[in-house]
């Protein structure tokens, strides 16, 4: 099925807001002979999936332009009903991980066979599903190209991807939108159907996405249409407001439920996570105008103020008993306590980070999101951390 939903008066590039050098580029290609495969890369959400079908759209198009297809004309139509014969994807079925290296290779040798609507055979492939064996067998069909096919890859993280493989595509970076392009595309995308569903997207909702989602239109749709995620935030909120003045018991109990009981959401709760303690630095640098939860400002204050209170309130008696006087960083212009909280601030994004990374690789959630929440709590509170390492 192909994923380029119609916008009245909007047709073929033009259905993308945001990407001009990009979309410059595309039309060249799509104009030429140039049978070179195309790579789309671009973080999660990020809009390559959509770009790809508009790209393999203006490819079938018995009449394309350099703003991509008409949408006119018989190949655009069978385009948009996801019925056409000279269209295909290749990514992964089922939950698996990976495109079974067998299916690849009957995929690439249904190549040969000539397009049966126009001049060429297009196929779309997510390479982020492809292990070695799979690219190892696309390799020889991007070595001997034929002229009456073009291929189109997808890839979150090219680093995965053979150098043999990347060195015979036409890379193209999807990158991230402005907050305002992606203000833009809530819009345009979703605005008309949850009004028309009973539902309210005010503008405040529609700034707050748009922040949130950083850049990533396809997150900032996600989240915007679905219910779930205002209660998702509002428990992940709950937990770290509460870290300082919960016990380690209620963070293995109570705390450690939700994340356990939203498991499907681990990244976004880490997301949230990192939010909040960004908009705490907003806090710290007096730039309030970024806070991304606008709507939770009380809280971050709170949180923020018996953050900086317990360290001003320790650095007073250190000094006291060692005898030391205060300093300040000249450069910087910030107190020892200013230095410290900003310390704290950072080294919490940190962990959230690493735990981020260590869910990517698998490691048992349980271990992770506990010792994660103790971290947390231990910033917070100004309590020496245990021992911080890479996750193994």
């Amino acid at each position: 099925m192909s994923s380029t939903s119609k916008r009245s008066k909007v047709k073929g590039f033009s259905r993308l807001t945001g990407l001009t050098a990009l979309k410059s580029r595309l039309a060249s290609i799509v104009l030429t002979e140039d049978n070179s495969c195309i790579l789309l890369t671009g973080p999660p959400g990020s809009g390559k999936k959509k770009l790809a079908n508009l790209i393999a759209q203006a490819l079938l198009c018995h009449a394309p332009s350099k703003t991509g297809a008409c949408e006119e004309c018989s190949s655009c139509h069978n385009f948009d009903l996801g019925n056409h014969l000279d269209f295909s994807t290749l990514e992964a079925e089922g939950g698996k991980k990976f495109v079974p290296t067998e299916r690849v290779r009957n995929t690439l040798a249904d190549l040969v066979m000539l397009p049966r609507l126009g001049k060429y055979k297009v196929l779309l492939i997510n390479a982020d599903e492809l292990n070695e064996q799979g690219q190892n067998v696309l390799l020889k069909t991007l070595e001997e190209p034929m002229l009456h096919t073009r291929l189109i890859l997808t890839c979150c993280d090219p680093s995965r991807l053979l150098p043999t493989v990347l060195s015979r595509v036409v890379n193209l970076r999807v990158d991230r939108r402005s907050e305002e392009e992606i203000i833009q595309i809530i819009r345009e995308e979703l605005t008309a159907d949850i009004l028309s569903e009973g539902q309210c997207l005010s503008e405040e909702d529609i700034k707050f996405y748009a922040r949130f989602s950083a850049g990533l239109p396809g997150k900032a749709l996600e989240l915007a249409a679905g219910g779930w995620f205002k209660d998702l935030r509002a428990g992940v909120a709950k937990v770290y407001f509460s870290l300082d003045q919960a016990s380690e018991l209620d963070l293995f109990t109570d705390s450690y439920l939700f994340f356990q009981d939203n498991k499907e959401h681990a990244d976004t709760m880490i997301n949230i996570l990192q939010s909040l303690i960004r908009d705490e630095l907003c806090l710290f640098w007096k730039t309030v105008d970024r806070i991304v939860n606008s709507d939770l400002l009380r809280e971050l204050e709170s949180a923020y103020k018996r953050k900086k209170a317990r360290i001003y309130s320790l650095v007073e008696a250190e000094d006291k008993e060692q005898g030391l006087l205060r300093w300040r960083n000249e450069t910087a212009n910030l107190t020892e306590e200013e230095l410290r909280l900003q310390e704290r601030l950072t080294l919490a994004d940190v962990v959230i980070e690493e735990c981020r990374e260590a869910l990517a690789r698998n490691v048992n959630f349980e271990l992770l999101i506990t010792r994660m929440l103790l971290h947390l709590k231990y910033l917070a509170t100004e309590a020496n951390l245990i021992e911080r390492r890479k996750y193994e």
